[in-house]
């Protein structure tokens, strides 16, 4: 990892990206920066911008954009919209973001829209089409000098109750709605939409009612501060019969009272297309002991094919569902548990979220009202 270089009141963030990129140019590059206050071609004003010379001296240019301090929110509601005013009057300048730090939510959003980005711990994602050039790094992923206080977090259990419910629950609701469903107190709840909104992953009206939730980018989000094997207490285990042998045995559950909620790739696999046959069926259970005796399942700390999960909070096992004979949980928290998974488990993770995004209908509750408040 870059070591963390938060520039001085009196630098420019764009001299201090230049001086990074010139330690980080392949042989034979070079580069130098403008003075503030460029024009591009249309005449639209720049903060600066930064020239990268090919082997063959080709030079090609990328306008830059300061700023002291970058959010989603940031990018999503000015960044954007400019960019796209640009590109539309005919201006195809390359553009590249320059901050102290970038999360790796600015960066995503930054890159879906075709923008590069330079931070000066390091994160960096810089583009040229003439010359051919492409460069990327990674720094680091938390703020080395955050400002902010009194900003909820979006890791632990009460935050995954909320997360869960906004993605297995549409939308309208307000805060009242959402304390009622999770049980969380009002302010703790304001604060955690605050810092979901500044981050994106929801739109609201100021303040008020949420309106819409962007499913993919909050179920990433969350596995940054979530894993599967860590968060919850697991119990490694072989099943010397099989795994076969257990989900006709044990594992099979009254739909009254479901004691065993399978996540994981044996999850997965139920709701899509599997990617290939699961190998490790992972489940939560409040009594791991006991159905570990109850199945013949011996201890394992190397080469286990079965974990059974004590679950971190009630909201694991909140809106599962019963086919076959087995409970699955909501997929929702199977993607989550694949995401932050070993082996395959993260590619079955993607390929459940890539079916939840074309196919809400087929798994998200319409309403509050019917997810019974």
């Amino acid at each position: 990892m870059e070591s963390v270089n938060i520039p001085k009141p009196e630098n420019r963030y764009a001299e201090q990206a230049v001086s990074w990129l010139e330690g980080h140019l392949p042989r034979g590059w070079s580069v130098e920066g403008t003075p503030e206050g460029a024009l591009d071609p249309l005449g639209v004003s720049l903060d600066s911008r930064i020239f990268l010379k090919a082997p063959n001296q080709t030079t090609g240019a990328v306008a830059v954009e300061e700023r002291d301090a970058v959010t989603p929110r940031t990018v999503l509601d000015l960044i954007s919209p400019r960019v796209q005013t640009a590109r539309s009057m005919g201006a195809h300048l390359p553009l590249v973001v320059i901050a102290p730090w970038l999360s790796k939510r600015t960066r995503e959003l930054l890159t879906e829209r075709d923008l590069g980005y330079i931070d000066l711990t390091g994160n960096a994602l810089l583009r040229l089409d003439n010359p051919p050039f492409y460069l990327q790094t990674t720094g680091a992923e938390r703020n080395p000098a955050p400002k902010e206080r009194g900003k909820a977090q979006l890791r632990g259990a009460k935050a995954a109750r909320l997360i869960r419910l906004l993605i297995d629950v549409r939308p309208p609701y307000d805060l009242g709605d959402l304390a009622v469903a999770t049980g969380l107190a009002p302010g703790y709840l304001s604060r955690l939409l605050d810092t979901l909104d500044r981050e994106a992953l929801i739109e609201r009206v100021p303040r008020g009612a949420v309106e819409s939730v962007d499913i993919r980018g909050l179920l990433r989000r969350w596995a940054n501060s979530y894993d599967v094997f860590r968060s919850n207490q697991a119990l490694n285990l072989i099943a010397p019969s099989g795994i076969e042998a257990l989900l006709e045995g044990v594992l099979r559950a009254d739909p009254a009272d479901p004691e065993i909620v399978i996540t994981g790739s044996f999850a997965a696999a139920a709701m899509t297309a599997p990617i290939a046959a699961p190998a490790l069926l992972v489940a939560y259970c409040e009594r791991p002991q006991e159905v570990a005796a109850e199945g013949g399942l011996l201890p394992s700390d190397e080469g286990a094919n079965v974990v059974l999960l004590s679950p971190f909070d009630r909201v694991a096992v909140e809106r599962s569902s019963f086919r076959d004979h087995l409970t699955y949980a909501a997929p929702s928290q199977v993607v989550v548990d694949c995401l932050t998974g070993n082996g395959r488990m993260p590619a079955e993770g993607e390929a459940l979220l890539a079916w939840m995004v074309d196919n809400e209908s087929a798994w998200r509750e319409p309403g509050l009202d019917r997810h019974g408040r």
